[in-house]
């Protein structure tokens, strides 16, 4: 094997292993909707992205998404920094159970995308029905 190469696969791995897409993408319930926080250094997958009610009671619409932050080099619609999906229910269990699919990607020459992630997270019904609040803050 060639020499050059083994440094090359070291940091490959390196860089892949310090970003864990389970944890380093933060998700929580707010008023209105769901915040996703995407890390420095990495980006959210537009297209793979989705929010369902995991609960056969009620309902919950999803939408209208965020445009895309940017594109990345495969010309995809991505998010980066903090996203606000906007989210409504109707009938809703409480507290509402969210599922949320998302495929996060680290940026730069040694990225690499990773399949996409299933979590869940947990909403109060109160947020989520329709009527006026105050906006969700982006922290």
């Amino acid at each position: 094997m060639d020499r050059r190469i083994i440094p090359l696969l070291a940091l490959l791995s390196l860089h892949a292993w310090a970003f864990d897409p389970a944890v380093d993408v933060a998700l929580a319930a707010v008023p209105g909707g769901l915040r996703v926080s995407v890390p420095s250094g990495a980006h959210l997958k537009q297209r793979t992205f989705k929010v369902i009610l995991a609960s056969p009671r009620g309902r919950l619409a999803v939408g209208p998404l965020p445009p895309p932050s940017g594109r990345d080099e495969a010309g995809d619609p991505v998010w980066r920094g903090v996203v606000l999906i906007p989210l409504e229910g109707h009938g809703l269990p409480d507290p509402v159970p969210l599922a949320v699919t998302y495929q996060p990607c680290t940026e730069g020459p040694a990225g690499v995308c990773y399949l996409p992630q299933h979590r869940t997270v947990m909403a109060r019904a109160a947020d989520l029905e329709p009527g006026p609040r105050p906006p969700a803050k982006a922290r």
